[in-house]
């Protein structure tokens, strides 16, 4: 059965003490809430230098790049003499990178540095502009970049402060808005002071939307980048700004854990279990961390999931004949998921399935023609899920109303949609992708990388920042392990292949019965939407990430609570439960270091790497 949803103040303080716990460590160093924001730009060839007022040592010279493309020569000297070229270095090595820093190794002693610039052509135009997928405001390629800050340390890694800087040749006035901002620069810089990883794709995209401009990511739906974008708003286009709204969304999925728990198992401890396992996942934290819009995919989903089980629970207990109110809800919050990533749509079809399956066996029964068992499967409610599909579609391009306001037509969001499922449907590789089957399991024999690193810095001393998303080992592999269990006990598996083997040997003892009361809802429901979350990138070609497994984490937390539900009141049950939850916490605190970014020493890094597939740093 699935329980009555009935909430007690234990139930409130837990939520609240569990959700505070989450943003508390998450929000922790999440991003600099200053970073330089006045930019300089240049669209062919400049020369400047900069003056640090005395002889020093430069080691490391710092470019904070917003946009563009360009390379810088860098040479010492000083103004009206001899200039000794140092070297080169490209300003932004992809295409796609935006407010990043590029570092060159000075190491020479003086007083001036010269900068010569030189613009390369950059396309700034946004995704599959080359699909023939135009908008009003796309520019032809053309030289440009923009710079907002250059910041110089010295051997002790220690920030040399810039005291003027001039044109050479010319008389630019807008230099100044590369040295005007010293005080917010963090040298050497982490991702603490950049994008990383595919924020150059979402959090640039949110930025771009609170600018009211059409966003370069676009092969996702909007929906995640609007709501980045209200981050942005509050706290400006800041590493804290774009972040900021993944760590409130992934503290409130963290109550949307506990009522799933305690609608399934009725239980304090089925609510407790599951908010505590997720709390501590690696992949929550990280990726709650990171200004990319997976995080609300999820949140979205367990609020499908919530309501539909609330809906499920009354089909089970009063028939089809109760409000269909929480169905029409948990099609809205899919709508919202699929409207901000569409993968979201796999664990929504496994619900479906459930209800199809339930409406099966009742139609299955019904004495008449086939044309009255098919009228019958359309009743209440699947002939208003037809209606909701037009809901769903609604929400979805309400979504692009945005867009719509900033000029593009109609007909440019159709055409998207088509360009976006070719995208998906496609070949996409990349040689740190990692297949469907090796997610759970979080290694491969053949050495090739599982989790997906998403940045790394060097920094002086043998110190490393380094992220890198994958699962907390306690909560995967134990909720792998409790999934296989609980899958067997959903579908009577045991019984199953007894009857087989009864079969093929021609047995005459009797067979195990399978029908009758002996389901169990809540193990049916946890094990069919993990199933469907997971499997169907069977049949997905292009490139795909341990990160796609996100949506399925809840479902293993669900799993492993299923089993401390019901062994709890056992002495041994209690036993078992407390060093799961210990292991949990205390392999989040060994692994902290490579999932948030924090600096630790390469040493330290190294003694983590459990498998050959596991890559964090060098």
């Amino acid at each position: 059965m699935i329980f009555d949803l009935k909430i007690t103040k234990k139930d409130v303080l837990t939520i609240v003490l569990l959700s505070t716990l989450f943003f508390g460590i998450a929000a922790w160093n999440l991003g600099e809430i200053q970073a330089p924001l006045t930019g300089w730009e240049c669209t062919t060839q400049a020369s400047f230098y900069v003056d640090v007022g005395s002889v020093q040592y430069i080691q490391t010279a710092y470019f904070w790049v917003k946009s563009g493309n360009a390379s810088v020569t860098i040479y010492s000297g000083m103004p009206g003499g001899n200039w000794s070229e140092l070297g080169s270095v490209a300003l932004a090595p992809r295409g796609t990178d935006y407010s990043i820093q590029t570092s060159f190794t000075v190491n020479a002693e003086t007083q001036f540095l010269r900068f010569d610039v030189e613009a390369a052509t950059y396309d700034s135009r946004p995704n599959f502009a080359d699909w023939g997928i135009t908008n009003p405001s796309d520019k032809d390629p053309s030289p440009y970049i923009k710079l907002t800050e250059i910041g110089l340390s010295d051997p002790s890694n220690t920030q040399i402060v810039i005291a003027s800087i001039g044109g050479l040749n010319n008389t630019d006035t807008t230099l100044g808005a590369l040295v005007d901002e010293q005080a917010v620069l963090q040298i050497p810089p982490t991702y603490m002071s950049k994008m990383y990883f595919d924020e150059v794709y979402f959090a640039r995209s949110a930025e771009e939307l609170a600018n009211h401009q059409i966003p370069l990511e676009r092969t996702h739906p909007p929906l995640g980048k609007l709501i980045q974008a209200v981050g942005v708003l509050a706290f400006g286009e800041t590493p804290f700004g774009w972040r900021i709204v993944g760590v409130v969304f992934g503290m409130l999925m963290v109550p949307l854990m506990y009522l799933l728990g305690k609608k399934l198992f009725g239980t304090w401890i089925g609510g407790f279990s599951a908010a505590f396992l997720f709390s501590f996942d690696f992949m929550h934290f990280t990726m709650a961390r990171i200004g990319t819009v997976d995080t609300y995919v999820v949140f979205f989903s367990l609020l499908t999931q919530l309501f539909f089980l609330v809906y499920f629970a009354r089909v089970l207990k009063d028939g089809w004949k109760t409000s269909v109110l929480p169905l029409f809800l948990a099609v809205v919050f899919a709508a919202l998921a699929f409207s901000t990533k569409w993968f979201s749509l796999f664990g929504v079809l496994g619900m479906l399935a459930l209800l199809v399956v339930l409406r099966l066996r009742e139609v299955k029964d019904l004495k008449g023609t086939l044309t009255k068992k098919y009228v019958a499967f359309f009743d209440r409610p699947f002939l208003l899920l037809i209606g909701f599909v037009g809901v769903f579609v609604a929400i979805y391009f309400a979504t692009y109303i945005p867009e719509l306001l900033m000029g593009n037509s109609p007909k440019t969001i159709f055409d998207l949609q088509n360009a976006m499922f070719s995208f998906h449907g496609g070949t996409v590789t990349d040689t740190s992708s990692a297949p469907w089957w090796s997610w759970p399991f979080m290694f491969r024999f053949d050495g090739s990388t599982v989790p997906r690193w998403f940045d790394i810095t060097y920094l002086p001393n043998n110190i490393v920042s380094t992220i890198t998303v994958f699962g907390n080992p306690a909560v995967w592999w134990v909720g792998f392990v409790a999934m296989i269990g609980l899958l067997v006990e959903a579908f009577h598996l045991e019984g199953v292949l007894s009857n087989l083997k009864s079969r093929l040997s021609k047995s005459s003892l009797p067979r195990v019965s399978i029908r009758g009361s002996g389901w169990d809802a809540a193990a049916i429901f946890i094990g069919v939407v993990f199933l469907f979350s997971w499997l169907p990138y069977v049949l997905i070609g292009r490139a795909t990430y341990i990160y796609h497994f996100y949506l399925s984490v809840p479902l293993l937390c669900l799993a492993i609570t299923y089993f401390i539900n019901r062994y709890w009141h056992k002495s041994m049950g209690k036993v078992a439960a407390i060093t799961i939850f210990a292991a949990v916490v205390v392999l989040f605190i060994v692994f902290y270091p490579v999932i948030s970014g924090a600096p630790a020493s390469t040493e330290y890094i190294h003694q983590l790497k459990w498998f050959k597939s596991w890559f964090f740093a060098p």
